[in-house]
């Protein structure tokens, strides 16, 4: 068989036309997604959950130390910004033609 622009064309239009519609069928099927749960055992769920729940009661609290706020050194930062002056706007449109330059 020879390949030709549009034996390509058209091959190229097919590949993406089936993996469009893989993709459709394995991630936006309501069915393929049902049959996937199936395999999962309800306890195998309640024991991840279970393990889950001891894990997040064993953290403590999150608490910050805010002493540092009270530093004289931190009181002490000076702010180092550069005012920015306005300036001039630029060309109304910046890819046009430049008046008085040739192209070449």
């Amino acid at each position: 068989m020879k390949l030709t622009k549009s034996n390509i064309i058209l091959i190229v239009c097919a590949v993406i036309t089936f993996g469009g519609a893989f993709y459709y069928f394995v991630f936006f099927n309501v069915d393929s997604g049902a049959a996937l749960v199936e395999g999962v055992e309800i306890s195998e769920a309640s024991q991840t959950e279970t393990e889950f729940v001891e894990l997040v009661s064993q953290l403590g609290a999150i608490t910050f130390d805010i002493s540092i706020f009270s530093d004289p050194r931190f009181s002490g930062l000076t702010d180092i910004r550069t005012p920015i002056s306005p300036e001039e706007a630029g060309r109304r449109d910046p890819f046009g033609l430049i008046p008085g330059v040739v192209a070449p």
